[in-house]
């Protein structure tokens, strides 16, 4: 490494720390979760992986697909009320596979303001024209749908955004996009598991029939690893020849593959999605004088603070207790818009929330 370039990723950083918003590793272990994405707390109980690794060592396309990769991609495609799915090893590369391969350079992409960064990276991978439109607005979308000269359109949405906190009207966007023969792909990451039956998701759950292409990921609720498209088959096979981050990424192990598929197959879903909203209704109550920003049946809370510094002594003070409460920083949200945000868990107690509350204000 050169001199310059040393003072130069150095100055970075150095700005970064300046700014109160340099990133770094913690260890977390044996704090109250109200942070982690495991909202029904099915990776908590999970039984352990099997300690054979099964090790793969290659792409799918050349050794690395087995019966059992092909099997999980089945049971997805049925969970998920579609002709076929694809894994990817991460929500992240499901979304730069999609985004990166499908668009080209006559098509249109219009994305929610507040689209998680994979999807953002997808998109600077596109030869597509991309707009963004401002979050959740259906009339702002509207508007940049009309008077379109771009071969194909597509739409890129969350199902539930996971700094926010609030749902995406799928409903009204999904009819908006119909009206102007838009394709629509949603992420369902943070929304699958925590909604519908099985944890099949929001589309399921609203029975909409015109989405072009969903993306879940396993990571999140339903406690696992790894990510799957869904979508029709001439679509899937698309993917298979020309999204870069599955044709040229290691197969997952059969282990972890085994593992989603387990998930997939349990019993309590509907328990621990009941579970996780009688929490979330408690803290609704609990937490109301505080001004949070969400969806009433979400499971993802942010409250917003007056200045980034006590937000900073809230999340010491937090993190002293042990609970596990994140406070998110500007580049992750916009500056000025810095917030503590709080994750909720089927498993968390009504007494944690309690704690939590009096931490928080006292």
């Amino acid at each position: 490494m050169t001199k310059e370039l040393h003072q130069q990723l150095a100055s970075k950083l150095e700005q970064r720390k300046s700014n109160g918003n340099l990133r770094k590793l913690n260890n977390y272990e044996g704090f109250t979760d109200f942070f982690s994405n495991d909202y029904l707390g099915l990776g908590r109980g999970s039984k352990k992986l099997e300690t054979s690794y099964d090790y793969i060592g290659s792409a799918r396309l050349i050794a690395g697909n087995t019966p059992f990769h092909t099997a999980l991609e089945e049971k997805c495609a049925t969970l998920f009320n579609s002709a076929s799915s694809l894994l990817f090893n991460t929500g992240y590369s499901a979304n730069l596979g999609v985004l990166s391969s499908i668009p080209q350079k006559d098509d249109l992409i219009l994305y929610d303001e507040f689209s998680h960064a994979s999807i953002k990276d997808g998109i600077r991978l596109s030869l597509a024209k991309a707009f963004k439109f401002k979050h959740n607005d259906v009339s702002d979308l509207t508007k940049k749908l009309e008077n379109n000269k771009y071969a194909n359109v597509f739409v890129v949405i969350e199902g539930l955004y996971s700094m926010e906190g609030d749902l995406a009207p799928i409903e009204e966007i999904s009819k908006c996009c119909k009206g102007f023969n838009a394709n629509l792909i949603i992420d369902e990451a943070h929304s699958g598991g925590v909604y519908g039956q099985n944890g099949s998701g929001l589309c399921s759950t609203y029975n909409l029939d015109n989405v072009f292409l969903r993306i879940f990921t396993f990571g999140k609720a339903f406690g696992a690893h790894g990510a799957c498209v869904v979508a029709d088959k001439i679509v899937i096979d698309y993917l298979i020849n020309f999204a870069r981050s599955f044709i040229y990424t290691t197969a997952l192990p059969k282990v972890i593959v085994k593992h989603i598929s387990n998930q997939l197959e349990r019993k309590d879903f509907q328990s621990k999605q009941e579970q996780l909203q009688d929490i979330v209704k408690y803290f609704n109550v609990t937490f109301n004088a505080l001004n949070i920003s969400a969806d009433q049946t979400s499971p993802i809370k942010t409250i917003q603070f007056s200045s980034p510094s006590h937000l900073k002594e809230i999340e010491s003070k937090l993190h002293k207790e042990k609970f596990g409460v994140k406070a998110i920083y500007s580049p992750t949200v916009p500056k000025g818009n810095e917030r503590l945000r709080i994750s909720l868990h089927a498993h968390n107690t009504k007494t944690e929330i309690n704690r939590l509350l009096e931490l928080i204000l006292g």
